[in-house]
């Protein structure tokens, strides 16, 4: 089929395979990370580990992995389903008693853990919290059971049962936070809607979720530091990573404080007689800290002044230098310049400064990019103030224009016969009046347009929309169904609705039932023998779909009076405004279609910063 609606095939009608590949190609990130984490345990499975019946493992992850797939459309049943799976896993290894690998949590395979993950992540996302609660519960208490079965029946005892009870909490608290987040009615949300913090928080999410997973890692590979040591280390890298994620607001002010910080941290452990942490990328220089200082460096290369950003850059550079020579773990030996501590010093500079490339690098994309963007803007915002000076204009021409000429004309007729036939005269004074009347309107019409008291393409139906796009739509179908008299037979209208309880935005939904309304508008004035007009509305997890078909002959009648023929130029506009696709045309055998494609998410623009 030609049609681009039904082309997508993610349609209620269309087959199974067609709408599990839609939710693979709207998650593709996901699904990915999903198949190359599953095929790393399989190949593990099947070679790696001493019992080859630990591969009856396989079918199980496998599951797990599609559940959390199908989780997006289905998060309460897909996230029980995942729990009796992850039993059943459970049961295999431990008539096995097998020591599995795992990352992060003890005796959890990685496919396990990260559809767990993404299958929490979508039921706080989409599902009611009476639901959303229970479910995460249900996985949670089957995640620390299956633990602990494997762990004793693996007779296995090098596992850290604390860290992985950590570790799990973190990854628990981030997702879940993620999903309420993207929810969009998390606690609190009222009070900081429209804020420079809320706004903050929306862009820097994934942000301060990598610096929280870096300063876990940097506290569990810390173990052979002494208390004073890992607190001085851990809050130099809390510090760091909270002035990273809030540089955006003040970025070369947030790298001085970050110079700062790291400075700060050095002489605190030199006075105290403390040793940094080992093995890092810049040496004694923390994880956490080696993240938060790549993104000030990012952030400053992108927002600020060329000359301030060449400024903080080169203090971060100078001060993480001082940190790498001096931190104590270093300093610890009584011969500064050995060759062990001059490999390592080494190996830690050309690491810095590999780091510094990807880091300025990055910054310099993303800041050619707003300024692209920032240029895009301007054109646009150019492009649509001469749209509507066409608009104006055409409406001066079409409304206005055509009313004061009929003014002009019947005043001219009225003194040509006021003379000869006073009566005439008479008719043409009241035409005159009754035109006059119709361009004040007109032109009242049109200030309220500019001064945006009434919106561009707004109806009697559209205006009286309320947030249930269903209810509206029947109320409009039964409106626009006339009943039959003696001499006409209006077309019946046939609606389904299918919206899979999505909330459907208020622009979209208004924009979706101006489209009904006009195309059950032009099937009535032009669809010739029309008997039946067909209104199909639903919607999928990415997008609002509408369908109206009418059985006419496929010959496009001429109303009495001629047709504007902005119908469809108008209805087009608006759905190309939100990043949609529309196309009307003749239908594939009889009749006329109407279809449009609208985006439930905001993909239409570049609205904000990414």
């Amino acid at each position: 089929m030609s049609s681009f609606v039904t082309a997508t095939g993610s349609g209620p009608d269309a087959p199974w395979w067609r709408r599990f590949g839609s939710l693979l190609r709207d998650q593709w990130m996901f699904a990915a990370l999903l198949g190359l984490v599953w095929a790393g345990d399989s190949l593990v499975l099947i070679s790696a580990t001493g019992n080859q019946r630990d591969a009856l493992v396989i079918p199980g992850i496998t599951a797990m992995a599609l559940l959390a797939v199908l989780g997006r459309r289905y998060p309460v049943r897909c996230g029980l389903l995942a729990a009796v799976v992850l039993l059943g896993d459970t049961a295999v290894l431990m008539a096995n008693r097998s020591h599995i690998h795992s990352l992060g949590l003890d005796e959890i395979l990685p496919t396990e853990n990260a559809a767990g993950l993404l299958l929490v992540l979508y039921n706080f996302k989409s599902s009611p919290l009476r639901k959303a609660v229970p479910v995460t519960a249900v996985l949670v208490l089957t995640c620390l059971t299956s633990a602990v079965l494997r762990l004793r029946a693996s007779n296995y005892g090098g596992g850290d049962f604390e860290q992985t009870l950590a570790f799990g909490f973190l990854q628990l608290l981030l997702v879940t936070g993620t999903g309420l987040y993207l929810r969009g009615n998390w606690p609190g949300q009222r009070r900081f809607q429209g804020s420079p913090m809320q706004e903050l928080t929306r862009r820097q999410w994934p942000v301060m979720a990598a610096l929280s997973i870096l300063l876990f890692l940097e506290f569990t590979k810390n173990g052979e530091l002494s208390f004073l040591s890992n607190l001085v280390v851990l809050l130099s890298g809390l510090v760091m990573a909270v002035l990273a994620a809030f540089a955006p607001l003040r970025p070369v002010e947030s790298a001085y404080l970050g110079a700062a910080t790291m400075v700060l941290t050095v002489l605190v452990m030199r006075v105290l007689g403390l040793t940094g942490s080992s093995g890092n990328l810049l040496g004694p220089v923390s994880l956490a800290a080696t993240g938060a200082g790549m993104l000030l460096v990012t952030y400053v290369v992108r927002h600020a002044e060329i000359q301030r950003a060449i400024r903080a850059t080169g203090t971060l550079v100078v001060v993480t230098l001082f940190a790498v020579f001096m931190t104590p773990a270093y300093r610890g030996s009584s011969a500064f310049f050995n060759e062990s501590v001059s490999r390592n010093a080494l190996t830690a500079v050309f690491m810095g400064g590999l780091l510094l490339v990807i880091s300025v690098g990055t910054g310099m994309y993303f800041r050619a990019r707003d300024e692209e963007r920032a240029r895009s803007v301007s054109s646009a915002v150019e492009s649509a103030q001469q749209a509507e000076r066409m608009a104006l204009a055409r409406e001066l021409h079409d409304v206005v224009a055509h009313h004061v000429t009929g003014i002009v004309v019947q005043a001219q007729a009225a003194q040509m016969v006021a003379e000869k036939n006073p009566k005439a005269a008479t008719d043409a004074l009241a035409k005159i009046s009754e035109s006059g009347t119709e361009a004040l309107t007109a032109m009242r019409r049109l200030v309220a347009s500019m001064r945006s008291t009434e919106p561009a393409g707004a109806s009697a139906a559209t205006e009286q929309a309320t947030t249930d796009l269903e209810a509206d739509l029947r109320a409009l179908v039964e409106s626009a169904q006339r009943q039959p008299t003696e001499h006409t037979r209006p077309p019946r209208v046939d609606l389904k609705v299918d919206l899979v309880d999505r909330q459907i935005p208020q622009e979209v939904a208004r924009s979706a039932l101006r489209v009904v309304q006009e195309s059950l508008t032009n099937s009535e004035k032009h669809a010739l023998g029309a008997s039946l007009v067909q209104v199909k509305v639903w919607a999928d997890h990415a997008n609002l779909y509408t369908l109206i078909t009418d059985d006419g002959s496929g010959v496009r009648g001429q109303p009495v009076g001629g047709s504007g023929g902005y119908g469809l130029v108008g209805m087009r506009e608006r759905i190309e405004l939100l990043g949609g696709r529309f196309h009307a045309g003749p239908g594939e055998h009889v009749g006329w279609r109407v279809e449009a494609v609208l985006p439930l998410d905001e993909q239409s623009g570049e609205e904000g910063q990414r």
